[in-house]
């Protein structure tokens, strides 16, 4: 899907824009032949001096970036895509666990790769726009002149592993999952069908790109014909959206708690405030709170929410785009070919299908732990799926908190009640099974003494095991990853 679709863009569609960038006050188009012009050399530089090599990707959200990407996949190499906030000792151990050959980075990042290359003996390292770079791109459009390759004759791997994403790391060391072609053309093609999107329509990149959710939305619309606005500052999404006149959106919810706020303070909705309406955004990589959710359908954006793990290319279920969105849930099972879900006796949700990962790169019994002999992949999520196949999340099967007396306690359900309270902004609840005591932990925008009344309220509703029984008020917000998500442990 993917391969084909980037085909028939150059072909049907070559002048009309892949990706917009700012320069200025403007913003300048990269078309659909220049975008493939420049992945074909890059598959051929690939194909010449690191065939099938494992090749680390290090940078901010850009056009290179994404080139450098796509090029690496359809040359049948193994991209590692490298979060651009760990240190260059962190990288260089990552790079040579996962045994790359090459390290290809952004200029922001060249002082970092040059340190990870001296750490790294033997990794080649090259920069995008550097000079020697520049050199070896003139040799393969050379090599590509005369028909010695193409990106459109290279074999792309679909069921071999294709990239190495690193999970998150919230509640434990990050772990290299091994992921498919065919697990992002799942994600593509499900996610195609249930949201409208058409050539010609706007969106951004602004997902970091080392995660699989913004990887896998990135595919999704360029596959669709969407141009994609380049925003590598999160920070800057309201007026990202704005310059670039964006009809929809992929977020997280941290993102799209900033824009509904930004949004407000400029007109009574969307389209008063940016002159054109937002028609959707679907919010994903964490659970989207309630006051975001009403936020936004005030303001008459439609917000959609998904759930998924790296390990799953990110497709679990989606909440549907029209009729009962089932508020609470994570929405609809995922209706993608070849997908299956279920619940264990346990009540941990289950998925198997082309979107699982092969497993952990050289974590055989990390891979068993979780990655059964029939496929089937344990989310280590606890929840249900109604009779509407709807799925609801009751907690994280590793943050249960288990009381001596036997009872379990999803310390989600009652941060997201603390989430509930005007001014609460993140909340995190632990627990000692054994004194049966509950802690909360809570940064807000209101006075402290405002919070300790408001958790002695929300006490006052809850069985007496549930009961907070310590509030922690914070003076600033929790630790995250780089996707939006509390890093628990670091928290604690």
């Amino acid at each position: 899907m993917i391969f084909e679709a980037f085909r028939k863009m150059r072909e049907e569609r070559p002048h009309d824009a892949a990706f917009l960038v700012t320069s200025g006050d403007r913003s300048l188009p990269i078309t659909w032949r220049q975008f493939t012009d420049d992945i074909a050399v890059i598959v051929r530089i690939i194909h010449t001096y690191v065939p099938g090599a494992t090749i680390g990707l290090l940078g901010e959200n850009s056009y290179e970036w994404m080139v450098a990407h796509a090029a690496t996949i359809f040359a049948g190499a193994t991209v590692v895509p490298i979060d651009d906030n760990l240190t260059a000792e962190e990288v260089s151990r990552r790079l040579k666990f996962v045994g790359a050959a090459a390290l290809i980075h952004s200029a922001l990042y060249a002082e970092k790769a040059q340190d990870v290359g001296r750490l790294t003996p033997g990794l080649v390292v090259a920069g995008f726009g550097s000079r020697k770079t520049d050199i070896f791109m003139e040799l393969a459009k050379t090599g590509l002149r005369f028909g010695v390759d193409s990106v459109w004759e290279s074999g792309a791997k679909y069921a071999e592993t294709s990239m190495i994403v690193f999970t998150s790391g919230t509640t434990s060391e990050p772990r290299g999952a091994e992921l498919t072609v065919a697990g992002v053309e799942t994600f593509c093609d499900w996610t195609a069908k249930a949201l409208p999107m058409h050539p010609g329509d706007r969106s951004l990149m602004l997902l970091p790109l080392h995660h699989i959710f913004g990887v896998c939305t990135t595919y999704l619309m360029l596959s669709k014909g969407v141009a994609l606005g380049v925003c590598p500052d999160f920070r800057r999404i309201y007026d990202a959206v704005e310059r670039f006149r964006v009809n929809f959106a992929f977020l997280v919810p941290a993102l799209a708690e900033i824009l509904a706020q930004k949004i407000s303070l400029k007109g009574r909705s969307a389209e008063a405030a940016l002159g054109q309406p937002i028609d959707w955004i679907l919010v994903g990589g964490a659970p989207l709170p309630r006051r975001t959710y009403e936020n936004l359908m005030a303001l008459g954006v439609r917000a959609v929410t998904g759930y998924g793990l790296t390990e799953t290319c990110a497709a679990y279920s989606m909440t549907p785009l029209d009729g009962d969105p089932h508020v609470g849930a994570q929405g609809h099972v995922s209706q993608a070919p070849g997908v299956e879900t279920k619940v264990s006796p346990s009540g941990e949700l289950l998925i198997r299908g082309p979107c699982v990962m092969r497993g952990y790169y050289r974590m055989p019994e990390r891979t068993a732990a979780v990655l059964d002999s029939d496929g089937w992949f344990r989310t280590g999520d606890l929840g249900r799926i109604d009779e509407d196949g709807f799925v609801w999340i009751t907690g994280r099967a590793s943050r249960t908190i288990v009381l001596s007396s036997g009872k379990k306690i999803a310390p989600e359900e009652l941060e997201e009640l603390l989430l509930a309270v005007p001014g609460v902004r993140e909340a995190m609840v632990s627990g000692d099974g054994e004194t049966r005591e509950l802690t909360a932990e809570v940064y807000g925008v209101v006075p402290a003494a405002t919070i300790t009344t408001a958790v002695g309220r929300l006490n006052a509703r809850l069985p007496v095991y549930k009961r907070i029984k310590r509030t922690v008020v914070r003076t600033e917000p929790f630790p995250r990853t780089s996707s939006g998500k509390i890093k628990y442990e670091a928290a604690r």
